[in-house]
């Protein structure tokens, strides 16, 4: 079988579409594979900032019953903890956490924190710059009521 010009071209053509499409193709594998691992990367490093701060960690303790001693406890300690929250709902709606994995993992402690009288002491919880939190906190108590599907549940 003879090829002429015209053949050969066309099948150049076809041979290098189709590799550009393979590589396409396994360019945008590789593109989510990366896009899960730093979504990963990022819930590991906020799980542990959020379990590793002592400052934190008092909170928390305190946190579960609205103990009194919770409005002893520095404001900017509370701040730094509430902030942290807000940082979470950033990630959530910019996509670098997923919903359902922030809810899952962070939503009791929003709610608690929302909840609290004693967190709030000496704060004012309406002032405009706790909007995130108090959106974060209600999407959270909604995410609660329709209940997550552990199916649903990925990094």
């Amino acid at each position: 079988m003879t090829w002429d010009l015209s053949t050969v071209k066309d099948v150049s053509l076809v041979v290098g579409g189709v590799a550009a499409v393979v590589t396409l193709a396994v360019g945008l594998v590789e593109y989510g594979k990366r896009n899960e691992e730093r979504k990963a990367v990022t819930f590991v490093d906020m799980r542990r900032r959020f379990l590793e701060n002592p400052e934190f960690q008092a909170i928390l303790h305190l946190l579960d019953a609205d103990d009194p001693a919770l409005a002893a406890v520095p404001l900017q300690r509370r701040r730094n903890f509430l902030g942290f929250l807000e940082e979470l709902a950033l990630l959530v709606r910019s996509k670098a956490i997923r919903a359902e994995v922030a809810h899952y993992m962070f939503g009791r402690y929003v709610l608690l924190a929302d909840r609290s009288v004693n967190l709030w002491a000496g704060m004012d919880r309406d002032d405009p710059f706790w909007t995130l939190f108090r959106a974060f906190a209600a999407e959270q108590g909604a995410r609660t009521a329709s209940a997550v599907a552990e199916r649903r549940l990925r990094l």
